[in-house]
């Protein structure tokens, strides 16, 4: 006999809390209909054709890759983007696979590419999950069939994803997973944290590496009007397995000020050894005096908001676990199953063995751009030093110093706190050493892909802060 609670819906209150607290990843379903079946959002209501009608004659960037095996991830910054209109990309979407190339419009904050679309911006909001966002708060995701996001950890806050048209394939791997993904900073973006393996199409080398570490992935695939919570650190590998569109905004949490003092640490080692080498895409790289004034920046932020922050006694009450709401509301909420290893090795090999050896611009170019042994070392340094451990580690440790105890009293030190000269010290030493490395210079390029944007929550807003204070 099913329970009372099982065949209710959650409240919104219920749903905020819950994904605010829970650590495991979850789909929801049945929630964006009313109990007539019709959808909440009108977003839903319309196909693809009916967002092309809409936005007319709007050219969006998409990005450009290849269906083929690349000796690397085929990063974000190294593909081509190419303008379309809605209506173009669904008239050539048909041919893409026979061509060997998939198309992604990924990664764009609705209120900057359809301000004068008020109805594509007010079709949806996330009321229904407790939350006051709405579509110009989202970000919106359009992809062929292949089109991908390689597999990366977000420093901040927690991710709701709804999907609207199509289906996507979701690969998972716990925040604790990062010694197992192979972490890297090369290249460079704030706040993403990329694995080095090739999930889309995997080497020999990475699916026994994977297989021998058994990372304990889940997998699932998320079709139109169900909505994914990914928690906060886990990893995730995202692809298209047919034409997708998807919606999802990144909710903030009171960890992200801890995350951002660890960011802004990167951002001063990237600006340091990485100078005219590391890939990136990011406007906030600073000059080294200014990433150290953005730590402390960060430092007082995170000090106020900690400080400013309700007491965790208020939510004991309705603490919950990912198994807990799924018996509470079995109909609405589902676990996501952790692979079998020989289900991750049946998936990796099917992907390495789809696509034959195809030579094209992407493969040319990583041909002509092959590391050098200082290049390779200079990536060592910087994946070295910006490890999310190493990050952890030191992050905590500015942290803890930047409070003095006074016997039991703790005061806060907020605008007149300074680093303490010792750790600018080890730092400015560390960074000597590696500028050692950096001085054997061979290329100023940096790829740029300035169609990326950032949440507001991340150090683009700690900065405005900064410059304000000037």
């Amino acid at each position: 006999m099913q329970s009372t609670s099982s065949l209710q819906e959650p409240s919104e209150t219920t749903l905020r809390h819950a994904i605010l607290q829970l650590i495991e990843p979850v789909v929801f379903n049945n929630l964006l209909r009313d109990s007539n079946g019709k959808h909440l959002w009108k977003f839903l209501d319309w196909n693809p054709n009916d967002l092309a009608e809409k936005l007319g004659d709007l050219k969006l960037p998409f990005r450009i890759g290849f269906n083929a095996r690349t000796t690397e991830p085929q990063w974000d910054l190294k593909c081509d983007v190419k303008s379309m209109t809605m209506r173009n990309f669904l008239e050539n979407v048909g041919t893409l696979v026979e061509s060997n190339e998939w198309q992604y419009f990924d990664y764009k904050y609705m209120h900057e590419w359809f301000s004068h679309h008020p109805e594509i911006l007010s079709s949806f909001d996330w009321k229904r999950f407790g939350f006051d966002q709405r579509g110009e708060d989202s970000t919106l995701w359009i992809g062929s069939q292949g089109a991908h996001t390689n597999c990366h950890q977000d420093t901040y806050g927690c991710n709701l994803v709804a999907q609207v048209h199509g289906r996507k394939r979701w690969l998972l791997f716990s925040p604790d997973s990062h010694n197992k993904l192979q972490p890297t900073r090369v290249p460079y973006e704030e706040s993403t944290v990329y694995s080095s393996f090739n999930f889309f199409c995997p080497s020999k080398d990475d699916e026994e590496a994977l297989l021998r570490t058994d990372p304990k992935a889940r997998m699932v695939i998320l079709e139109p009007g169900q909505v994914l919570l990914v928690p906060n650190g886990w990893w995730h590998y995202v692809e298209s397995i047919d034409l997708s569109i998807s919606v999802n905004i990144w909710i903030p949490l009171a960890a992200d000020c801890h995350s951002r003092v660890g960011e802004a640490l990167v951002n001063l080692i990237v600006k340091e050894i990485g100078k005219g080498f590391i890939p990136t895409s990011d406007k906030t790289l600073h000059a080294p005096s200014e990433a150290v004034r953005l730590i402390q920046t960060c430092i007082e932020k995170c000090n106020v908001e900690k400080d400013d922050s309700p007491s965790v006694k208020k939510f004991k009450e309705t603490r919950w676990s990912a198994k807990e709401l799924v018996e509470q509301y079995f109909n609405y909420v589902t676990l996501i199953p952790v692979l079998k290893n020989e289900e991750l090795q049946e998936l990796l090999s099917k992907n390495r063995d789809r696509f034959p050896d195809i030579k094209h611009k992407y493969l040319e170019m990583n041909r002509s751009n092959q590391s050098s042994v200082h290049q390779q070392i200079r990536n060592d340094v910087v994946n070295a030093l910006c490890h999310p451990d190493v990050i952890e580690k030191v992050t905590h440790l500015i942290l803890r110093s930047s409070h003095l105890r006074f016997g039991d009293e703790r005061v806060l030190l907020r605008k007149h706190y300074t680093i303490p000269i010792g750790f600018l010290v080890r730092i400015v030493t560390i960074l000597k050493i590696a500028r050692i490395i950096s001085s054997m210079h061979y290329s100023d390029v940096i790829w740029r892909d300035e169609s990326i944007t950032h949440s507001p929550n991340t150090l683009q807003a700690v900065d405005q802060e900064l410059q304000s204070k000037k």
